[in-house]
């Protein structure tokens, strides 16, 4: 609990970094405020929440080392689960208009709620994919933030389903500025399908997911090596920075 506030305190300061400790930990609240954003937090207390809040928030993950000058404009987020990494992107790149992508039921309304009342986020309840269509969704024991997916076995069925090209053609812009990609294995099937909306891609964090899908940094690197890529590493994620975006 110690490590816990010190690590509030650091990054929110004094004042405000104690009051979130207090309402996460104490008060076991279901909610909080962070400097920047007008909106509540909403989570839910005594779950994975708090583990990807000291992720996102604490440890600042996708804190992205990027020239002072990169202003992006379009960021999808591949596997929002409750908004918590949106939010992140929303408070350090205001003015940005940010896809987020989370086909559970229940972790997508707990991202409709984080995600109201700013004019520039976009929750779809569907799963990045590499078709079109209808996926299933399984719980292979690694809890809230571990849902798979696979085709569905009936026509129809299940949840939608989009791809990476789908939402550039759709989103009225023609280059993704930072695409954040964290969807449990499913990186295997995106990379293994049309890549080519990777010279269209400025900046590319993605979170590769071997133990639950062998095969996934095989198919990412494959496809990655076609373009110029600068390479980094933060946490658990791989960042892929383009030299020549298109």
């Amino acid at each position: 609990m110690l490590k816990f506030l010190v690590s509030c305190l650091l990054s929110f300061g004094l004042f405000r970094g104690f009051v979130i400790y207090f309402r996460i930990k104490i008060l076991k609240s279901d909610s909080f405020k962070i400097p920047g954003l007008p909106n509540p937090i909403y989570f839910r207390p005594g779950t994975v929440d708090i583990s990807t809040f000291r992720e996102i928030f604490l440890r600042k993950e996708y804190a992205l080392d990027l020239p002072e000058s990169f202003k992006p404009k379009l960021i999808i987020d591949a596997g929002a689960n409750i908004g918590f990494t949106t939010l992140f992107f929303l408070n350090r790149y205001p003015g940005s208009t940010i896809i987020s992508l989370e086909p559970d039921p229940g972790n997508f309304e707990l991202l409709k709620k984080n995600s109201a009342g700013y004019s520039g986020l976009r929750p779809i309840q569907k799963a990045l994919w590499h078709q079109e269509g209808f996926i299933e969704v399984f719980d292979q024991g690694y809890g809230l933030r571990g849902f798979t997916v696979a085709d569905a076995r009936e026509p129809g069925t299940g949840l939608p389903a989009t791809t990476i090209s789908e939402l550039l053609k759709t989103s009225q812009f023609t280059q993704i500025d930072i695409l954040k990609i964290d969807i449990e294995g499913s990186e295997k099937e995106v990379f293994e399908a049309d890549t080519t909306w990777l010279s269209r891609t400025r900046c590319l964090v993605i979170e590769l997911h071997d133990r639950m899908k062998p095969g996934c940094s095989a198919a990412v690197f494959k496809a990655i090596t076609q373009y110029n890529f600068e390479f980094s590493i933060r946490g658990e994620n791989l960042i892929f920075v383009n030299k020549d975006p298109g």
